[in-house]
């Protein structure tokens, strides 16, 4: 069985101690398509970066205001989404 292994990225906020989820690095990318490249360059600008081919094998924490900004609600979080198939 192979193993999965997914790389972490984060939003500049992390070391703030700001409130945030973890969001699977495909969400995360379809969000900023979603945007005017002006607000998808300051949102990118804060994250670590990462190639978009790398997406599924990416977790991005963002905190809330950050998520708000790319209009991930916290049901789209990892975490959220675990504890609910539990």
């Amino acid at each position: 069985m192979k193993k999965q292994f997914l790389r972490e990225r984060e939003c500049i906020h992390r070391d703030e101690d700001s409130p945030g989820e973890f969001y699977n690095g495909v969400f995360y990318v379809q969000a900023l398509r979603r945007l005017k490249i002006d607000a998808a360059m300051k949102i990118a600008n804060k994250v670590s970066p990462f190639f978009w081919v790398d997406a599924p094998h990416i977790i991005v924490w963002l905190c809330n205001d950050c998520a708000a900004e790319l209009h991930l609600d916290d049901s789209l979080s990892i975490l959220k989404s675990s504890r609910r198939q539990a």
